[in-house]
């Protein structure tokens, strides 16, 4: 047996430092032809970092033992077994899933020796009191030294020394640093393996300095261990150092060469392949059936999230699907993929997020519908109903080309109260002018044709779900009614008027009638203005009356003075003047003074001739007879003036009805015409959406002639802004439209021509500010065809 051969001395130490656990490990085993020493040093940030450390040594030696060999290629299988073990127990527990080592493996065959190593485990091989080799680090300031940018002895010193690049239990595959060609030893030759603790904070000189310096290798340890805690650093990570004293070494032998190596390397690699295959397949099972479980249960929340009407919620949740879906495509290509039928797995989960994504573009269609609902009824209770109506428009076309879950979110009952609001935008909008029409009669003081328009719009109001604004208008009605009982009590004073005056002045009193009759015209109080006008009737027939009972006792007393009784003739005379002093007729009063005075004259000249007295009788006669018939023309031509005035008054009551119901079919006119404007600007919507877009400008010059022809009549509110509008949206459509066109000439190679239709396009866009990727799309076409157009025969020859 070699070991008797030769004799190696082991020692080692480990310590936490000021740590408060030990992550380092070490183990060895002499067996009677091969040793082999394992250190090993979890990594302190992660939680198993002392399993891993344990683990990896365990598994070495475990792996070494079965098989013992002094060869690279067993080094090699150790490492692996040793970083699969620990991957399989970051497999077994989540908790332990980052945990990792750094791993320095040596072997012997008691004359030479080979090692390899993983992280910053460090080997050194001192001789003659001399370090002569140590071994190479998997760190970036490893890198560093490989570059020459900083030296070896620098390495502890460096802040980024226990940066890895490498370590056991890496995801990856492992490439450890492994010698090729074997050291041979030579007795009192010193193995040290440490760990970062140590030899971060022992310099090398001072490991050969001490060497020089103690009897025997335990205090050589001993010193150097004291060294590590007397460090000048705030922190001392896990410190191990394992030396073995090469004290007779045994015969030369070769490496190892094993005939069935190739082998037994092929059936385990096939085994393994065997059972990676196994594991990976059932693996891959529970990795699918558990995306498809999130993804079922992302669809679920998108769709509770959907009726809910959170619709942002439901398209992020939809995009988690989208995610899943991803993870679930295949990564093989080539020969193997064309084994695992890899291109229709992938076809098939495509088509599976082609639906998602499908869902996702319905979901942002019903977000935008139900948007356009929430501002259009934001508008309508504003009392913009024109904007209203076009939200609701746009909502009720989206809805009504969706079948995407109509019946989870009740688009038929939607779509049934859209239309509703859409007839109830229309009717208040016609209520409003309604109301202002109303508004202009009462400031005009016609207050029936104001309450008439008020009560119609009060009723459009109430119809129509806006009950918030029928308080306003019955407050207007109630200052109407104010204002008519105020009116009515003046006319009713001024027919009171009349009427105490009918008894002492007549004309007053008519007066005062025909005034009275006006107010109750205004008021549209037929019947007390029926009333007036048979009281103007009785006054003028009790005048008339009068008149006649006057003229007969003028005649009577002319008739008694021509009888030669003219003190019968003065008392006649006396109560004739009296009734026309009670009528007010100033002119027969005068007269009936007169012939008193003539029959007073009369008595006095009773001595007169006969002559005289028929002169006098005569002269009477005839002027009496003109007194009487400019009497009776006067009353005749009052009579004619009273008829002018109530035909006057009834035509313009007549008139006044004929203009409410003019301003009523102008209303409806208007109403219809923005109706069929407001019908061709969603037509011409749709058409645009059917890309259409030659019909969509069409509907929408429709539409702006319509609005154009209301501003010029003046027959409505000023269109300006809806005019402009709409010219904004024809723009819109135009630059859709030559795009198109420009498309088609692009297809035919008319490079010229596309080049006009993408610029005039691309200026329609800037003018009615579309979207920045609209206009990169246009302004990419435009740049491609107009290098299309600058190229000369020869350069599309090149």
């Amino acid at each position: 047996m070699r070991k008797d051969e030769a004799k190696f001395v082991t020692n080692f130490f480990s310590e936490a430092g000021t740590r408060s656990q030990n992550n380092d490990y070490f183990g060895y085993v002499q067996l009677d032809n091969y040793a082999i020493w394992v250190i090993s040093d979890g990594y302190d940030a992660e939680e198993g970092a002392a399993i891993a450390a344990k683990l990896a040594v365990e598994s070495a030696i475990e792996y070494f033992m079965l098989r013992p060999r002094f060869n690279t290629a067993v080094i090699k299988e150790m490492i692996d077994y040793a970083n699969l073990k620990i991957k399989e127990r970051q497999e077994e527990t989540e908790r332990y899933s980052l945990m990792h080592t750094s791993l320095l493996i040596v072997i012997s065959n008691y004359n030479a020796i080979l090692y390899g190593n993983v992280g910053n485990t460090r080997l050194y091989h001192m001789r003659g009191g001399y370090i002569i080799s140590q071994s190479r680090d998997d760190s970036i300031a490893q890198l560093l030294v490989d570059e020459g940018a900083l030296d070896t002895r620098d390495i502890k010193f460096h802040r980024q020394r226990n940066d890895l690049l490498q370590a056991i239990g890496d995801f990856g595959k492992i490439k450890p640093n492994i010698i090729r060609t074997p050291i041979t030893l030579q007795e009192n030759d010193i193995l040290c393996l440490t760990t970062i603790g140590f030899w971060e904070n022992i310099d090398e000189r001072e490991m050969e300095v001490e060497l020089s310096r103690q009897p025997d290798q335990k205090s050589w340890m001993d010193s150097l261990e004291k060294s590590v805690i007397a460090t000048l650093r705030d922190e001392v990570e896990n410190y191990t150092m394992a030396v073995v004293k090469i004290e007779k070494v045994a015969s030369p032998e070769p490496i190892e060469k094993d005939q069935k190596r190739f082998w037994i390397k092929i059936g385990l690699i096939s085994l393994g392949i065997l059972l990676i295959i196994l594991v990976l397949t059932f693996w891959n099972i529970n990795k699918r059936n558990s995306i498809m479980k999130r993804a079922t249960n992302y669809e679920q929340q998108a769709d509770d999230e959907l009726v809910k009407k959170n619709f942002n919620n439901s398209v992020d949740d939809l995009k988690l699907v989208i995610g899943e879906y991803e993870r679930l495509k295949p990564k093989s290509r080539g020969i193997i993929g064309f084994f695992v039928n890899a291109n229709a797995r992938r076809t098939k989960v495509q088509n599976m997020i082609n639906n998602v994504k499908n869902r996702i573009v319905q979901t942002e269609k019903l977000a935008m519908a139900f948007q356009n609902i929430n501002q259009g009824n934001e508008l309508f209770n504003n009392g913009r109903y024109d904007d209203a109506t076009q939200k609701y428009q746009s909502a009720k076309f989206i809805l009504s080309e969706n079948s995407y879950k109509r019946d989870e979110l009740n688009t038929n009952e939607v779509l049934t109260t859209l239309d509703s609001r859409i007839q109830s935008a229309s009717k208040l909008k016609e209520a409003q002018a309604i109301e202002t029409a109303g508004n202009q009669a009462f400031s005009a003081g016609n207050f029936n044709l104001a309450k008439e328009n008020y009560k119609t719009a009060s009723e459009m109001y109430l119809t129509n779900g806006r009950a918030d604004y029928v308080t306003s208008i019955e407050r207007k009605i109630a200052e109407i009614n104010e204002k008519e009982k105020t009116a009515y009590n003046g006319a009713m004073l001024t027919e009171n008027r009349g009427d105490l005056l009918s008894t002492s002045d007549t004309n007053k009193s008519r007066e005062a009638y025909y005034q009275a009759r006006q107010m109750y015209q205004t008021l549209g109080d037929t019947v007390k203005t029926q009333e007036i006008d048979n009281k103007i009737q009785e006054l003028n027939s009790k005048q008339m009356s009068s008149i006649q009972t006057a003229n007969n006792l003028v005649q009577e007393g002319l008739n008694h003075i021509t009888a030669n009784k003219p003190a019968e003739a003065i008392t006649l005379l006396s109560k004739a003047k009296t009734i026309y002093q009670e009528l007010g007729d100033s002119n027969n009063v005068a007269n009936a003074n007169k012939f008193i005075a003539q029959a007073q004259d009369f008595i006095k000249l009773e001595s007169q001739k006969d002559k005289q007295l028929k002169d006098v009788e005569k002269r009477l006669s005839d002027q009496l007879k003109e007194q009487q018939i400019k009497s009776t023309q006067q009353l005749q031509q009052e009579k004619i003036q009273a008829e002018q005035k109530i035909r006057a008054k009834e035509a313009e009551i007549e008139a006044q009805r004929n203009a409410i119901e003019q301003e009523k079919q102008r209303r409806e006119k208007i109403a219809e015409n923005i109706q069929n404007a407001t019908n061709l600007e969603i037509q011409a919507e749709q058409m645009f959406n059917l890309k259409r877009y030659t019909e969509s400008i069409t509907k929408y010059n429709e539409s702006k002639q319509i609005f154009e022809t209301l501003k010029a009549s003046g027959d409505f509110d000023d269109q300006t802004n809806k005019i402009e509008y709409l010219s904004q949206k024809i723009s819109k459509v135009e630059g859709y439209l030559y795009e198109e066109q420009g498309d088609e000439e692009y297809k035919k190679k008319n490079w010229q021509e596309s080049v006009k239709k993408y610029q005039m396009s691309l200026d329609d866009m800037k003018l009615v500010g579309e979207s920045n990727e609209i206009q990169k799309r246009v302004e990419k076409k435009l740049k491609k065809a107009t290098s299309k157009a600058n190229k000369k025969w020869w350069q599309f020859w090149k």
